[in-house]
């Protein structure tokens, strides 16, 4: 039932993106605007990622937050981590405030292919 967002609803919603699928659909389903409200600086796509939850990473792409490094990275998608970096090389440094500072390496820890395109391109 969607109505005032306050902050528990917040903080309840970045704590389920942390990987409980099916609370994050309801909550999503009865109040849309948790899905771009940080509880702090912690965002739900941070906490997704954060994680490396896929399902919810897509979720939330699905839902119109914009792919980014961390997310791309999070879900193996090489040709746009590249895009990203060919836009901006200081991004594979760039630490992830939505996700506690964690940087692109964290993230494409699960996919070699783009570990080693960060490591290629001075990521630590």
């Amino acid at each position: 039932m969607a109505g005032t967002i306050t902050k528990a609803d917040v903080k309840a919603f970045v704590e389920a993106a942390h990987g409980r699928v099916e609370i994050v659909k309801q909550m999503l389903a009865d109040q849309p605007g948790l899905l771009t409200m940080p509880n702090g600086n912690e965002t739900a796509m941070g906490a997704a990622c954060q994680m490396k939850h896929q399902e919810l990473v897509l979720l939330f792409l699905e839902a119109g937050i914009p792919l980014d490094i961390y997310s791309a990275c999070v879900l193996g998608m090489a040709d746009k981590v590249e895009e990203f970096i060919a836009a901006d090389p200081a991004l594979v440094n760039t630490k992830n405030v939505a996700s506690h500072g964690k940087r692109p390496l964290y993230f494409a820890s699960e996919h070699p292919v783009i570990t080693a395109l960060l490591i290629a391109h001075g990521a630590k």
